[in-house]
């Protein structure tokens, strides 16, 4: 034996074997667990939105990798698990889904989401009926996207009723309003801009880029506000030149 190791008697070498295994084990645990942590990704918190204000209630949030699922509470917070190069999709009832690719935006431990309602008064109905959303906030949301949308990449006023109103038919001088037929039958709408009642003439030349927001009115909304003068409905325009 060598004197490095005469001094040592059987019992201390094995010992001091036994240490090292211990510490190489010990050494091993450690990277396994590290490993272990890192596959199981990371917990994500964040809200789900229309309007970028208003929380949606029972919002389905889904990890791609595991096909794990979630639901926002009633203000649209929401919380989740997932790895690193996950995709989350976030749907709603008469929402459009949105899917997240979480390598192409930057790391973070928060992710808020903003929903679009899809048109349509069905898709309304969906929203408010399943909970997501009461109608009160719905229909406030829905002004505020119309109040930032530019209308200067349509061609006339009369297409962007047609494209972004459900229910509406144009004749050759009139507008006509689905569901305000009367005894007398089918009614033209009544054709507001900043206030004043205005021909079809006047109101089909309006320039696309002039408009501000659009909203069409029926029913009890239109009689409240017009009275009998707004029997077949009313469609309101208000242009950027308005103070």
């Amino acid at each position: 034996m060598p004197e490095s190791c005469s001094n040592y008697s059987k019992n201390e070498i094995n010992t001091m074997s036994l240490r090292f295994l211990k510490q190489i084990m010990l050494i091993s645990i450690l990277i396994l667990q590290s490993i272990m942590t890192n596959s199981q990704g990371r917990k994500i918190d964040g809200r789900v939105t229309i309007a970028e204000k208003y929380g949606i209630n029972k919002a389905s949030i889904i990890v791609g990798s595991t096909k794990a699922e979630t639901f926002s509470d009633t203000s649209g917070y929401y919380s989740i698990t997932c790895n690193d190069d996950d995709k989350i999709t976030f749907s709603a009832n008469g929402f459009y889904s949105e899917k997240i690719n979480l390598r192409k935006i930057q790391k973070s431990d928060s992710l808020n989401v903003d929903l679009k309602l899809k048109k349509g008064d069905k898709n309304f109905a969906y929203a408010t009926g399943y909970g997501h959303i009461d109608e009160e906030r719905l229909s406030y949301a829905i002004k505020h996207f119309e109040s930032q949308t530019d209308y200067s990449g349509y061609k006339s006023i009369l297409e962007i009723i047609e494209g972004r109103t459900t229910g509406v038919t144009i004749r050759r001088n009139t507008i006509e309003i689905r569901g305000t037929s009367t005894l007398n039958g089918n009614t033209p709408a009544l054709l507001v801009v900043d206030g004043t009642t205005v021909e079809f003439s006047t109101f089909s030349n309006i320039p696309p880029s002039q408009i501000k927001t659009i909203d069409v009115l029926k029913g009890a909304a239109a009689s409240a506000r017009y009275g009998s003068r707004g029997m077949g409905g009313v469609i309101v325009v208000v242009t950027k030149s308005k103070n």
